[in-house]
């Protein structure tokens, strides 16, 4: 899979962030990954992610820590998924996280 650009959304361009390698990192082994924050307190975007992650901060407030990003399969990669092989989702840790992973909408932003 290979990670696109998804842009600013347009009703919060401010929630758009390009995280960059880890450092010492070569770019066959890594690139950049440009996210939408999804949701924060005060700007709260409905996408399909901010309902399954809401969690409230000790202060009681709502955030949504999630970040959004676009990723292409490779032409290699949809033979294979169009042949019925599953996608997978490797999260690095000691637990797994929220996560959801789906085919984005023609129309959605």
């Amino acid at each position: 899979m290979i990670p696109v650009d998804i842009g600013p959304h347009p009703d919060a361009p401010n929630h758009y962030i390009v995280f960059g390698k880890p450092e010492g990192w070569k770019d066959e082994d890594c690139s950049v990954l440009a996210t939408r924050r999804v949701g924060v307190t005060g700007d709260v975007l409905y996408e399909p992610a901010v309902r399954v992650v809401r969690s409230p901060l000790p202060s009681g407030e709502d955030v949504y820590p999630a970040f959004l990003s676009e990723w292409v399969p490779t032409e290699e990669e949809l033979q294979r998924l169009n042949k019925g092989e599953p996608l997978r989702l490797l999260v690095s840790g000691n637990g797994i996280p929220p996560v959801a992973l789906w085919v984005r909408e023609e129309d959605e932003v």
